[in-house]
């Protein structure tokens, strides 16, 4: 069903079963302002739902359709009551009207929301807010009501708070539940859009033509040379790259023993090619090697180090890898390139929010006219 489809099935639902709710109360000897003033906040929820509206632009919403909505019921009470005497039947109507009224009302503004994008780029209210205010939007209208009538529960006033109340705490329950759920499947979004551009970035480092050029040129050198055993070895350490990265493009955390493996393979892959210029020193403790590392972290660090720096046999590129008690570091130092492409730091980003995600720790950064120092927090598997 279209939203348009959607939000029209919501109105008349809602403004039939406010009709329902009106008669029934006023058959019973009842009241019935707040379970009217729940089912039209109820109502407002269910057609932001619908454009999945964010939650400050509902909250919004709910202030003016429960403010705006009373003095509008009472408005067209008043003409209703000149033109039917009878008063179950004027009663219905009165619901009947100013809930459709309020709900083509709320399905305007959430539809132009939508269209203009209001509130996109804001920063988001927390769904808790959204039940702060249905419930202080609850007690400000029975304190109205109070103070307007104090006579208004008559002699049914306990089995009127009863229900009222029941009825405002069920309500509420559906809400906080529909939001806790809209927040989850929201984060759950977010989280899988951040894994597959974080995934994307890594693929596409290897598969850029000048890495594969690179690679498949040092192999062509391998086989003209007749070194057939470090042919041999190049293709299986570059499959191997390829399969590590395809096994693990939907995971967020793998063990840091899985991951140096990757590492040492593609160092040797690149010492082939850079041969005395590029060296590497590893030195991480054993009784880490089953904490979690976020897949391929550590080869982007040293992919960007390869790219961003020069080197030569007399003054190589020097990787340290490390650890300290807390975290992993990747350790180079600056070398001037005569040829550098510019940096658009998206590999370092994307692993900053792989980390921030998997950890209160976060990623450190430090850099001087020296040396690049990237620490990744070390994670472990209680956590």
């Amino acid at each position: 069903m279209k939203k348009p489809g959607k939000e029209l099935t919501i109105i008349l639902s809602f403004s039939l079963l406010h009709a329902v709710m009106a008669i029934l109360s006023r058959l019973l000897g009842l009241s019935d302002h707040l379970t009217l003033t729940t089912l039209t906040m109820l109502m407002a929820v269910a057609l932001c739902q619908v454009r999945r509206t964010s939650v400050n632009t509902m909250i919004i919403i709910l202030i003016i359709v429960n403010f705006g909505g009373f003095y509008l019921s009472t408005y067209i009470g008043k003409i209703l009551k000149i033109l039917f005497s009878n008063t179950y039947l004027r009663g219905g109507l009165t619901t009947f009207i100013t809930t459709l009224m309020v709900g083509g009302i709320v399905s305007g503004i959430v539809s132009l929301a939508s269209k203009k994008g209001c509130f996109r780029d804001r920063k988001e209210i927390s769904s808790y807010w959204l039940m702060l205010v249905f419930t202080v939007i609850i007690i400000a209208r029975l304190t109205l009501i109070i103070v307007a009538n104090k006579n208004m529960y008559g002699s049914h006033m306990t089995l009127n708070i009863i229900l009222d109340y029941s009825f405002c705490c069920f309500a509420m329950l559906y809400l906080a539940t529909n939001a806790i759920k809209e927040a989850k499947l929201a984060q759950e979004a977010k989280e899988q859009t951040k894994l597959a551009q974080y995934s994307y970035i890594r693929l596409q480092q290897q598969v850029k033509p000048h890495f594969m050029f690179n690679n498949l040129n040092i192999l062509n050198s391998l086989i003209c040379d007749r070194q057939t055993d470090q042919a041999s070895d190049f293709v299986y350490k570059l499959a191997y790259l390829y399969r590590y990265l395809i096994d693990n493009e939907d995971e967020k955390l793998v063990p840091l023993r899985e991951e140096m493996d990757f590492v040492n393979k593609y160092i040797d892959l690149m010492k082939v090619r850079f041969e005395s210029s590029f060296n590497v020193d590893v030195n991480i403790d054993e009784n880490i090697m089953s904490t979690l590392v976020v897949p391929s972290s550590i080869q982007m660090l040293i992919e960007n180090a390869l790219k961003h720096n020069g080197g030569t046999s007399e003054t190589p590129l020097m990787v340290s890898i490390f650890n300290t008690s807390t975290h992993i570091v990747v350790r180079n130092n600056r070398i001037e390139k005569n040829s550098c492409e510019p940096s658009t730091h998206l590999g370092l980003k994307y692993i900053r929010q792989m980390y921030d995600d998997v950890s209160p720790k976060g990623l450190k950064v430090d850099s001087s006219d020296e040396e690049f120092v990237v620490k990744l927090p070390i994670i472990n598997l209680h956590i």
